[in-house]
């Protein structure tokens, strides 16, 4: 008799080498999820094999982490993953650690090279996204109290980037009023978010 493994415990038993017999085949990932492992993920797989490939790993190949993550990538759930890239980094690194953990083998964060990837989420945090958009509700009232040529002029330069000259047609103004509106209506933010310090 021949040891195989059984499907639903995945202990050894001993049976003959014929199939196992399971109630369920594993489901392959549907098509959305495989859309978004080639999308989100796979783009970043030269990168995550770069650094497995720098990074020791005895008795396991960068191959083998690969097709482990892609393996959990079928299992995750997608829809929550924000950041492909730091997903995919942060499986092949708990990948790594789990491996060294069985082999007893111990690694320091810095030796391997995950800083230089950047492998943080880059979604700023919820605080950041508050603030930002209470500066950018600030700015916009601020714009607003603007006079009217310069605050137009402004608008289109800093908003809709548009050039001096293509401003200057628009509104009929000479290029070097423009280029005034420009700068008064700078500086006059600049002195209203000064007088907020």
């Amino acid at each position: 008799m021949d040891a195989s493994l059984d499907c639903d415990t995945g202990e050894h038993s001993t049976h003959d080498l014929s199939p196992p017999q399971c109630d369920a085949l594993p489901l392959l990932p549907d098509a959305d999820r495989m859309t978004w492992i080639t999308q989100n993920v796979m783009p970043y797989e030269p990168a995550i094999r770069g650094w497995l490939n720098r990074t020791t790993l005895p008795g396991m190949t960068a191959d083998d982490i690969i097709q482990e993550c892609y393996a959990r990538f079928c299992s995750a759930p997608y829809q929550e993953i924000q950041n492909g890239r730091a997903y995919f980094f942060s499986c092949a690194r708990n990948l790594v650690f789990e491996h060294a953990r069985r082999a007893k083998i111990v690694y320091i964060d810095t030796s391997l090279g995950l800083e230089a990837h950047n492998v943080a989420d880059s979604q700023p945090d919820p605080e950041q996204n508050f603030s930002s958009r209470q500066r950018l509700d600030w700015l916009k009232e601020q714009m607003m109290t603007l006079p009217s040529p310069c605050k137009d002029v402004f608008i289109l330069r800093k908003i809709y980037n548009y050039s001096h000259a293509t401003i200057a047609q628009k509104l009929g103004l000479s290029l070097r009023a423009v280029e005034r509106h420009v700068s008064r209506g700078l500086q006059r933010l600049i002195e209203a978010g000064q007088s907020l310090e």
